[in-house]
Protein backbone atom coordinates (compact mmCIF):
# COMPACT_ATOMS: atom_id res chain seq x y z
CA UNK A 1 0.00 0.00 0.00
CA UNK A 2 1.49 3.65 -0.91
CA UNK A 3 0.41 6.80 0.56
CA UNK A 4 -1.90 8.40 -2.17
CA UNK A 5 -1.00 11.86 -0.84
CA UNK A 6 0.61 14.05 -4.07
CA UNK A 7 3.54 16.26 -2.72
CA UNK A 8 3.33 19.75 -4.69
CA UNK A 9 6.21 20.95 -6.03
CA UNK A 10 7.24 23.18 -3.07
CA UNK A 11 6.31 21.62 -0.32
CA UNK A 12 8.56 19.10 1.87
CA UNK A 13 5.72 15.99 2.04
CA UNK A 14 8.02 14.78 -0.52
CA UNK A 15 10.68 13.68 2.11
CA UNK A 16 8.38 11.72 3.70
CA UNK A 17 7.45 8.93 0.74
CA UNK A 18 8.73 5.51 0.69
CA UNK A 19 12.22 5.67 -1.43
CA UNK A 20 12.12 1.92 -3.00
CA UNK A 21 15.58 2.28 -5.62
CA UNK A 22 18.91 1.42 -4.13
CA UNK A 23 21.65 2.47 -6.34
CA UNK A 24 25.52 2.89 -6.32
CA UNK A 25 26.81 5.38 -8.71
CA UNK A 26 30.59 6.40 -9.16
CA UNK A 27 30.02 9.88 -9.94
CA UNK A 28 27.38 12.57 -9.29
CA UNK A 29 28.20 15.79 -11.09
CA UNK A 30 29.17 18.56 -8.86
CA UNK A 31 27.99 22.17 -9.18
CA UNK A 32 29.30 25.59 -8.45
CA UNK A 33 32.52 26.07 -6.93
CA UNK A 34 35.01 23.08 -7.17
CA UNK A 35 35.42 21.20 -4.27
CA UNK A 36 37.88 22.07 -1.86
CA UNK A 37 40.89 19.56 -2.24
CA UNK A 38 41.18 18.53 1.35
CA UNK A 39 37.79 17.64 1.26
CA UNK A 40 38.34 13.56 1.53
CA UNK A 41 36.12 10.91 3.08
CA UNK A 42 32.69 9.81 3.33
CA UNK A 43 29.55 11.33 4.72
CA UNK A 44 26.95 8.50 6.19
CA UNK A 45 23.56 9.31 6.79
CA UNK A 46 20.85 7.24 8.92
CA UNK A 47 16.96 7.48 8.42
CA UNK A 48 13.69 5.96 8.01
CA UNK A 49 12.54 5.31 4.02
CA UNK A 50 10.53 2.34 3.66
CA UNK A 51 7.08 3.66 5.29
CA UNK A 52 4.23 0.65 4.26
CA UNK A 53 3.92 -2.77 4.00
CA UNK A 54 1.44 -5.02 1.30
CA UNK A 55 -1.54 -3.70 4.06
CA UNK A 56 -0.88 0.05 5.40
CA UNK A 57 1.27 2.26 6.21
CA UNK A 58 3.48 2.93 9.56
CA UNK A 59 1.75 5.79 11.88
CA UNK A 60 4.95 7.88 12.39
CA UNK A 61 7.72 9.60 10.94
CA UNK A 62 9.99 7.17 13.26
CA UNK A 63 8.98 4.13 11.70
CA UNK A 64 9.87 3.98 8.41
CA UNK A 65 12.77 0.78 7.77
CA UNK A 66 15.83 2.33 7.75
CA UNK A 67 18.22 3.31 5.05
CA UNK A 68 21.75 3.91 5.11
CA UNK A 69 23.16 7.29 2.43
CA UNK A 70 27.23 7.38 1.30
CA UNK A 71 28.35 10.33 0.10
CA UNK A 72 32.12 9.50 -1.12
CA UNK A 73 34.49 12.80 -1.21
CA UNK A 74 37.67 12.70 -2.86
CA UNK A 75 40.07 14.09 -5.28
CA UNK A 76 37.08 16.81 -5.83
CA UNK A 77 34.28 14.23 -6.84
CA UNK A 78 31.37 12.74 -4.98
CA UNK A 79 30.09 9.26 -5.24
CA UNK A 80 26.49 7.91 -4.03
CA UNK A 81 25.49 4.59 -2.93
CA UNK A 82 22.26 4.01 -0.57
CA UNK A 83 21.08 0.84 1.13
CA UNK A 84 18.52 -0.48 3.29
CA UNK A 85 19.62 -2.43 6.37
CA UNK A 86 18.77 -5.79 5.81
CA UNK A 87 17.04 -6.14 9.41
CA UNK A 88 14.49 -8.42 10.43
CA UNK A 89 11.73 -6.21 10.49
CA UNK A 90 12.79 -4.63 7.09
CA UNK A 91 12.66 -7.93 5.56
CA UNK A 92 8.70 -8.53 7.38
CA UNK A 93 7.70 -5.75 5.75
CA UNK A 94 9.41 -6.48 2.44
CA UNK A 95 6.99 -9.70 2.85
CA UNK A 96 4.48 -7.96 3.13
CA UNK A 97 3.39 -7.64 7.35
CA UNK A 98 4.10 -5.40 9.82
CA UNK A 99 5.56 -8.36 12.68
CA UNK A 100 7.60 -5.91 15.04
CA UNK A 101 6.79 -3.66 17.26
CA UNK A 102 8.03 -0.06 16.54
CA UNK A 103 8.15 4.01 17.65
CA UNK A 104 4.26 4.14 17.14
CA UNK A 105 2.94 1.34 15.19
CA UNK A 106 2.38 -1.62 17.05
CA UNK A 107 1.15 -5.15 14.96
CA UNK A 108 -1.85 -6.35 16.70
CA UNK A 109 -1.36 -9.19 18.97
CA UNK A 110 -2.67 -11.11 22.25
CA UNK A 111 -2.65 -8.91 25.51
CA UNK A 112 -0.40 -12.26 26.85
CA UNK A 113 2.08 -11.45 23.95
CA UNK A 114 1.55 -7.52 24.96
CA UNK A 115 2.97 -8.92 28.48
CA UNK A 116 5.42 -10.50 27.60
CA UNK A 117 6.63 -7.30 25.31
CA UNK A 118 7.26 -5.42 28.61
CA UNK A 119 9.60 -8.18 30.27
CA UNK A 120 11.06 -9.89 27.30
CA UNK A 121 10.96 -7.48 24.32
CA UNK A 122 9.54 -8.69 20.67
CA UNK A 123 10.93 -5.12 19.60
CA UNK A 124 12.24 -3.95 16.39
CA UNK A 125 15.96 -4.20 15.36
CA UNK A 126 14.86 -1.08 12.66
CA UNK A 127 17.82 1.15 13.59
CA UNK A 128 16.68 4.49 11.60
CA UNK A 129 17.79 6.76 13.81
CA UNK A 130 22.00 7.64 14.11
CA UNK A 131 25.21 6.33 13.36
CA UNK A 132 28.12 5.64 15.93
CA UNK A 133 31.84 3.70 15.53
CA UNK A 134 32.70 1.35 18.57
CA UNK A 135 36.45 0.16 17.85
CA UNK A 136 36.46 -0.21 14.56
CA UNK A 137 32.80 -1.46 13.90
CA UNK A 138 30.54 1.34 12.43
CA UNK A 139 26.30 0.62 13.73
CA UNK A 140 23.65 2.33 13.43
CA UNK A 141 20.91 3.23 15.82
CA UNK A 142 17.46 3.70 17.79
CA UNK A 143 16.25 3.56 20.85
CA UNK A 144 15.72 -0.34 21.00
CA UNK A 145 18.89 -2.30 23.00
CA UNK A 146 20.48 -3.52 19.98
CA UNK A 147 22.53 -1.87 17.20
CA UNK A 148 22.80 -2.58 13.67
CA UNK A 149 26.60 -3.23 12.27
CA UNK A 150 27.07 -2.60 9.12
CA UNK A 151 29.72 -2.08 6.64
CA UNK A 152 30.59 1.82 5.93
CA UNK A 153 31.80 1.29 2.40
CA UNK A 154 28.96 -1.02 0.86
CA UNK A 155 26.37 -0.42 3.57
CA UNK A 156 26.02 -4.08 3.71
CA UNK A 157 24.19 -5.14 6.93
CA UNK A 158 26.55 -7.58 9.36
CA UNK A 159 24.99 -8.75 12.63
CA UNK A 160 24.06 -7.00 15.69
CA UNK A 161 26.32 -5.37 18.66
CA UNK A 162 26.15 -6.03 21.86
CA UNK A 163 22.73 -5.59 23.81
CA UNK A 164 22.04 -2.73 26.06
CA UNK A 165 21.17 -3.61 29.86
CA UNK A 166 17.25 -2.76 29.26
CA UNK A 167 14.32 -2.32 27.22
CA UNK A 168 15.41 0.67 25.78
CA UNK A 169 18.32 2.88 25.31
CA UNK A 170 19.23 5.95 24.18
CA UNK A 171 20.13 6.85 20.70
CA UNK A 172 23.17 8.91 21.22
CA UNK A 173 25.74 7.32 23.30
CA UNK A 174 28.83 9.26 23.94
CA UNK A 175 32.44 8.34 23.84
CA UNK A 176 35.35 8.69 26.30
CA UNK A 177 38.13 10.66 25.21
CA UNK A 178 40.35 8.44 27.17
CA UNK A 179 39.76 4.92 25.84
CA UNK A 180 36.96 5.12 22.80
CA UNK A 181 34.30 3.16 24.94
CA UNK A 182 30.95 4.44 24.38
CA UNK A 183 28.77 5.63 27.78
CA UNK A 184 25.06 5.25 27.08
CA UNK A 185 21.89 5.24 28.97
CA UNK A 186 19.34 2.58 29.10
CA UNK A 187 16.24 2.13 30.97
CA UNK A 188 14.90 -1.07 32.48
CA UNK A 189 11.79 -1.97 32.61
CA UNK A 190 10.19 -4.52 35.53
CA UNK A 191 9.16 -5.11 39.34
CA UNK A 192 11.84 -1.88 39.66
CA UNK A 193 12.23 0.02 36.89
CA UNK A 194 15.57 2.25 36.97
CA UNK A 195 17.86 4.27 34.58
CA UNK A 196 21.20 2.80 33.81
CA UNK A 197 24.26 4.10 32.84
CA UNK A 198 26.69 1.81 31.04
CA UNK A 199 30.07 1.66 29.59
CA UNK A 200 31.02 -0.52 26.41
CA UNK A 201 33.80 -0.97 24.73
CA UNK A 202 34.43 -3.60 21.59
CA UNK A 203 33.55 -7.43 21.52
CA UNK A 204 32.85 -7.43 25.44
CA UNK A 205 29.43 -7.07 27.70
CA UNK A 206 28.14 -3.83 28.70
CA UNK A 207 29.31 -2.82 32.46
CA UNK A 208 26.94 -0.80 34.56
CA UNK A 209 28.44 2.24 35.88
CA UNK A 210 25.49 3.85 38.26
CA UNK A 211 21.76 3.14 38.80
CA UNK A 212 18.74 5.18 39.18
CA UNK A 213 15.31 3.37 40.58
CA UNK A 214 12.30 5.29 39.52
CA UNK A 215 8.75 4.84 39.30
CA UNK A 216 7.68 6.59 36.05
CA UNK A 217 10.59 6.69 33.71
CA UNK A 218 10.60 9.03 31.54
CA UNK A 219 11.17 8.66 27.31
CA UNK A 220 14.64 9.63 26.88
CA UNK A 221 16.16 10.25 23.30
CA UNK A 222 20.02 11.90 24.66
CA UNK A 223 22.12 13.04 27.80
CA UNK A 224 24.65 15.17 28.30
CA UNK A 225 28.27 14.26 29.31
CA UNK A 226 30.91 16.20 30.31
CA UNK A 227 35.12 15.01 31.01
CA UNK A 228 33.94 14.30 34.72
CA UNK A 229 29.72 14.45 34.85
CA UNK A 230 27.13 12.41 32.58
CA UNK A 231 23.34 14.11 33.90
CA UNK A 232 19.93 12.74 32.65
CA UNK A 233 17.56 15.66 31.96
CA UNK A 234 14.65 13.78 33.22
CA UNK A 235 11.67 15.74 31.08
CA UNK A 236 7.87 14.79 32.54
CA UNK A 237 6.76 13.01 29.47
CA UNK A 238 6.49 9.61 31.99
CA UNK A 239 5.20 6.18 30.97
CA UNK A 240 3.77 3.33 34.33
CA UNK A 241 5.72 0.58 32.35
CA UNK A 242 2.66 -1.93 33.79
CA UNK A 243 0.14 -0.43 31.73
CA UNK A 244 1.75 -0.84 28.73
CA UNK A 245 0.25 -4.32 28.12
CA UNK A 246 -2.68 -3.72 29.39
CA UNK A 247 -3.88 -0.52 27.21
CA UNK A 248 -2.95 -2.58 24.12
CA UNK A 249 -0.79 1.18 22.27
CA UNK A 250 2.02 1.66 20.66
CA UNK A 251 5.43 2.13 23.08
CA UNK A 252 4.83 6.02 22.42
CA UNK A 253 1.47 6.23 23.02
CA UNK A 254 1.85 4.88 26.37
CA UNK A 255 3.71 7.91 27.73
CA UNK A 256 2.26 10.48 29.25
CA UNK A 257 2.89 14.74 29.93
CA UNK A 258 2.88 15.68 33.24
CA UNK A 259 4.53 18.90 33.37
CA UNK A 260 3.75 19.29 37.21
CA UNK A 261 6.48 17.07 37.71
CA UNK A 262 9.13 19.43 36.37
CA UNK A 263 12.04 18.72 35.48
CA UNK A 264 14.35 16.41 36.94
CA UNK A 265 18.18 16.39 36.45
CA UNK A 266 20.37 13.33 38.01
CA UNK A 267 23.90 14.28 37.77
CA UNK A 268 26.76 11.28 38.63
CA UNK A 269 30.41 11.22 38.07
CA UNK A 270 31.08 8.90 35.22
CA UNK A 271 34.49 7.66 36.69
CA UNK A 272 33.49 6.46 40.00
CA UNK A 273 29.76 6.01 39.77
CA UNK A 274 28.69 8.20 43.09
CA UNK A 275 25.90 10.03 42.34
CA UNK A 276 26.58 14.12 42.71
CA UNK A 277 23.58 16.03 43.09
CA UNK A 278 19.44 16.16 41.80
CA UNK A 279 18.14 18.97 40.80
CA UNK A 280 14.53 20.50 39.76
CA UNK A 281 13.90 22.57 36.80
CA UNK A 282 10.99 23.54 34.70
CA UNK A 283 8.76 21.42 32.59
CA UNK A 284 10.43 21.18 28.88
CA UNK A 285 11.48 18.74 26.77
CA UNK A 286 13.85 18.23 24.26
CA UNK A 287 15.18 14.98 21.86
CA UNK A 288 18.60 16.30 21.76
CA UNK A 289 21.59 17.77 24.06
CA UNK A 290 24.13 19.58 22.34
CA UNK A 291 27.17 19.48 24.44
CA UNK A 292 28.60 19.86 28.23
CA UNK A 293 31.48 21.22 29.99
CA UNK A 294 32.91 22.28 33.32
CA UNK A 295 33.73 25.40 34.83
CA UNK A 296 35.00 24.94 38.15
CA UNK A 297 32.19 23.48 40.55
CA UNK A 298 29.60 24.38 37.57
CA UNK A 299 28.14 21.52 35.13
CA UNK A 300 27.03 23.76 32.07
CA UNK A 301 25.06 21.97 29.08
CA UNK A 302 22.53 22.51 26.41
CA UNK A 303 19.86 20.75 25.38
CA UNK A 304 17.19 22.00 22.12
CA UNK A 305 14.11 22.39 24.08
CA UNK A 306 10.83 22.10 22.68
CA UNK A 307 8.85 23.32 25.76
CA UNK A 308 6.60 20.36 25.62
CA UNK A 309 6.36 16.43 24.31
CA UNK A 310 3.62 17.74 21.29
CA UNK A 311 6.37 17.77 18.89
CA UNK A 312 5.66 13.60 19.02
CA UNK A 313 2.44 14.32 17.84
CA UNK A 314 3.19 16.43 15.00
CA UNK A 315 5.56 13.69 13.74
CA UNK A 316 2.91 11.53 12.63
CA UNK A 317 2.70 10.51 9.04
CA UNK A 318 -1.02 11.16 8.44
CA UNK A 319 0.00 15.07 9.66
CA UNK A 320 3.37 15.14 7.65
CA UNK A 321 1.70 14.09 4.55
CA UNK A 322 -1.51 15.95 4.81
CA UNK A 323 -1.88 19.21 2.51
CA UNK A 324 0.30 22.26 3.16
CA UNK A 325 -2.25 24.26 5.31
CA UNK A 326 -3.20 21.48 7.86
CA UNK A 327 0.30 20.50 8.50
CA UNK A 328 1.45 23.38 10.19
CA UNK A 329 0.62 23.16 14.05
CA UNK A 330 1.51 26.71 15.22
CA UNK A 331 3.36 24.77 17.75
CA UNK A 332 6.71 27.12 19.13
CA UNK A 333 10.53 26.16 17.33
CA UNK A 334 12.48 24.68 19.55
CA UNK A 335 14.87 26.45 21.04
CA UNK A 336 18.81 26.43 22.47
CA UNK A 337 18.32 26.37 26.14
CA UNK A 338 21.43 26.61 28.54
CA UNK A 339 21.50 24.62 31.74
CA UNK A 340 24.28 25.89 34.39
CA UNK A 341 24.13 23.40 37.28
CA UNK A 342 26.21 24.92 40.65
CA UNK A 343 27.43 21.42 42.13
CA UNK A 344 28.77 22.85 45.25
CA UNK A 345 25.94 25.72 46.14
CA UNK A 346 23.29 23.00 44.46
CA UNK A 347 21.84 25.97 42.48
CA UNK A 348 20.84 25.56 38.87
CA UNK A 349 20.25 28.54 36.50
CA UNK A 350 18.54 28.12 32.92
CA UNK A 351 18.37 30.46 30.03
CA UNK A 352 17.66 30.52 26.19
CA UNK A 353 20.55 31.26 24.12
CA UNK A 354 18.85 32.36 21.02
CA UNK A 355 15.84 33.45 19.46
CA UNK A 356 16.10 31.66 16.54
CA UNK A 357 14.69 28.09 15.93
CA UNK A 358 17.04 24.80 16.08
CA UNK A 359 16.82 21.30 16.17
CA UNK A 360 19.24 18.53 14.56
CA UNK A 361 22.35 20.70 16.69
CA UNK A 362 25.48 19.48 15.99
CA UNK A 363 29.26 21.72 16.39
CA UNK A 364 32.91 20.86 16.01
CA UNK A 365 33.65 17.78 17.29
CA UNK A 366 36.80 18.77 18.09
CA UNK A 367 35.30 20.77 20.94
CA UNK A 368 33.77 17.74 22.13
CA UNK A 369 33.23 18.10 26.14
CA UNK A 370 34.92 21.72 25.98
CA UNK A 371 32.99 24.59 25.35
CA UNK A 372 32.01 25.70 22.23
CA UNK A 373 31.15 28.75 20.40
CA UNK A 374 29.24 27.57 17.19
CA UNK A 375 26.20 25.61 16.91
CA UNK A 376 25.31 24.28 13.59
CA UNK A 377 21.45 23.02 12.83
CA UNK A 378 17.97 22.38 11.27
CA UNK A 379 15.39 25.61 11.68
CA UNK A 380 12.12 26.88 10.02
CA UNK A 381 11.59 28.15 6.40
CA UNK A 382 9.02 30.02 4.64
CA UNK A 383 7.55 27.74 2.74
CA UNK A 384 4.14 26.98 2.88
CA UNK A 385 4.31 23.65 5.15
CA UNK A 386 6.82 24.39 7.59
CA UNK A 387 7.98 21.09 9.28
CA UNK A 388 10.78 22.50 10.78
CA UNK A 389 13.21 22.11 8.06
CA UNK A 390 13.03 25.21 5.89
CA UNK A 391 16.60 26.45 6.94
CA UNK A 392 20.10 25.96 7.58
CA UNK A 393 21.12 27.50 10.93
CA UNK A 394 24.51 28.76 12.69
CA UNK A 395 24.19 30.58 15.61
CA UNK A 396 26.81 31.99 17.66
CA UNK A 397 26.33 31.03 20.89
CA UNK A 398 28.40 33.83 22.34
CA UNK A 399 26.47 36.80 20.83
CA UNK A 400 23.45 34.89 20.71
CA UNK A 401 23.10 36.14 16.45
CA UNK A 402 22.51 33.81 13.91
CA UNK A 403 22.78 33.27 10.04
CA UNK A 404 20.70 31.18 7.81
CA UNK A 405 20.78 28.90 4.33
CA UNK A 406 17.69 28.94 2.66
CA UNK A 407 16.30 28.42 -0.84
CA UNK A 408 12.43 28.26 -1.78
CA UNK A 409 11.23 24.69 -2.27
CA UNK A 410 14.20 23.51 -0.59
CA UNK A 411 13.96 21.14 2.80
CA UNK A 412 17.54 20.90 4.21
CA UNK A 413 19.23 18.15 6.81
CA UNK A 414 21.52 17.89 9.63
CA UNK A 415 24.30 19.98 9.15
CA UNK A 416 27.71 17.98 9.39
CA UNK A 417 30.72 20.75 10.18
CA UNK A 418 34.42 19.49 8.79
CA UNK A 419 36.93 21.69 9.78
CA UNK A 420 39.92 22.46 7.85
CA UNK A 421 43.10 20.78 8.29
CA UNK A 422 45.14 22.79 10.38
CA UNK A 423 42.88 25.00 11.61
CA UNK A 424 41.46 25.43 15.28
CA UNK A 425 38.89 27.96 14.32
CA UNK A 426 35.63 26.10 14.84
CA UNK A 427 33.99 27.71 11.38
CA UNK A 428 36.69 27.62 9.13
CA UNK A 429 35.96 24.67 6.81
CA UNK A 430 32.40 23.77 5.43
CA UNK A 431 29.36 22.74 6.53
CA UNK A 432 27.84 19.33 4.82
CA UNK A 433 23.88 19.01 4.43
CA UNK A 434 21.59 16.87 2.23
CA UNK A 435 19.05 18.90 1.04
CA UNK A 436 15.63 17.81 -0.39
CA UNK A 437 14.61 19.94 -3.78
CA UNK A 438 10.91 19.86 -3.71
CA UNK A 439 11.35 21.52 -7.43
CA UNK A 440 13.09 19.30 -9.34
CA UNK A 441 11.95 15.90 -6.87
CA UNK A 442 15.45 14.85 -5.95
CA UNK A 443 18.20 15.87 -3.28
CA UNK A 444 21.54 16.56 -3.38
CA UNK A 445 24.49 17.06 -1.05
CA UNK A 446 25.28 21.29 -0.49
CA UNK A 447 28.63 22.00 0.86
CA UNK A 448 28.58 25.71 2.54
CA UNK A 449 31.24 27.48 3.81
CA UNK A 450 31.01 27.47 7.38
CA UNK A 451 32.35 30.63 7.95
CA UNK A 452 30.39 32.86 5.68
CA UNK A 453 27.43 30.31 5.15
CA UNK A 454 27.19 30.58 1.88
CA UNK A 455 26.77 27.61 -0.79
CA UNK A 456 30.40 26.46 -2.54
CA UNK A 457 29.03 23.23 -4.23
CA UNK A 458 26.05 20.90 -4.82
CA UNK A 459 25.58 17.61 -6.33
CA UNK A 460 22.20 15.98 -7.03
CA UNK A 461 21.42 12.32 -6.34
CA UNK A 462 18.97 10.58 -9.20
CA UNK A 463 16.26 10.58 -6.56
CA UNK A 464 14.40 12.45 -3.71
CA UNK A 465 15.90 11.05 -0.44
CA UNK A 466 13.36 10.66 2.48
CA UNK A 467 14.45 12.97 4.80
CA UNK A 468 16.97 11.65 7.44
CA UNK A 469 17.31 12.02 10.91
CA UNK A 470 21.41 11.67 12.34
CA UNK A 471 24.72 10.84 10.25
CA UNK A 472 28.66 11.45 10.52
CA UNK A 473 31.19 11.91 8.06
CA UNK A 474 34.21 9.73 7.93
CA UNK A 475 37.86 11.99 7.02
CA UNK A 476 39.92 9.24 4.26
Amino acid sequence: MRSTAQPSATDSRLGYQSLEEELVLERLEVEGSPLPPWLQGALLRNGPALFEDSRRSVRHWFDGQAMLHRFSLSDGEIAYTNRFLRTKAYRAMRDGHLAYSEFATDPCRSIFKRLMTVFDPHITDNASVSLTKLGRRHYAMTEAPMAVEFDPETLATLGYGPKAPGMFATAHPHHEPESGAQINLATRFGPRNAYRFFRQEPDSKPRVLCTQSVAKPAYVHSFAMSRRYIAHTEFPFVVNPIEIPLKGKPFIENFRWEPERGTRIFVWDRRSGERIATFEADPGFAFHHVGAWEDKDKLIFEFADHGTAAVIDDLYLDRLRSDAASARSGRPQPRLRRVELDLRRRTLRSELRSEEGIELPRIDERRYLDRYRFVYGVGPGSAEADDGLGSLVKIDNESGESILWNEPGCFPGEPIFVPEPGSETEDKGVVLSVVLDSHRRQSCLVVLDASSFEERSRAYAPHAIPHGIHGDFYAA
